[in-house]
């Protein structure tokens, strides 16, 4: 287990938070002008963007995640599904890698399972200024935007 300092631990805290739903607000934990770079460019409303600045954009990704959005073709995931197993976590200076894998149910019922990578870099009040979220986009598309039924990759065990 690596030995990390105060605010390394803070910041991996945060981290922890936002997955596990108890970081209260967006606000809480992002600074105001905050980015969260996303590969997929077809997020409801935000389509055409890869690139969300700002604490409204962000609250749009947050809280409208697993929202059902059949109505526009989309089989979001449901929220309340979610497990995340094979959680590896890293801090080094600002920075904060967390990977893990989600399974959940969508809004149609069909299973979903994406790993997801992470990278969260931290401004010196602790807030998260920047975060990279990567993924297999490819696959994302094809289930929730297109509705194949296919495979996810996942880390060797």
């Amino acid at each position: 287990m690596p030995n990390y300092t105060e605010a390394e631990q803070r910041n991996i805290d945060t981290v922890n938070s936002m997955f596990d739903g108890s970081f209260g607000s967006a606000e809480a934990i992002f600074a105001d002008d905050a980015a969260w770079w996303n590969g997929l460019p077809k997020l409801p409303g935000l389509e055409g963007e890869t690139e969300h600045k700002g604490i409204e954009k962000i609250k749009s990704i947050l809280y409208g995640a697993g929202d059902d959005k059949s109505d526009k073709g989309i089989d979001s995931y449901d929220l309340g599904t979610i497990r995340l197993e094979d959680v590896v976590i890293l801090a080094d200076g600002d920075y904060v890698v967390r990977q893990h894998t989600q399974y959940s149910k969508t809004h149609g019922g069909k299973d979903y399972k994406n790993v997801y990578c992470f990278v969260f870099r931290f401004n010196a009040e602790g807030k998260i200024q920047y975060l990279t979220e990567h993924w297999n986009t490819w696959y994302a598309n094809k289930v929730l935007m297109e509705n194949w039924d296919l495979e996810a990759a996942h880390p060797a065990g």
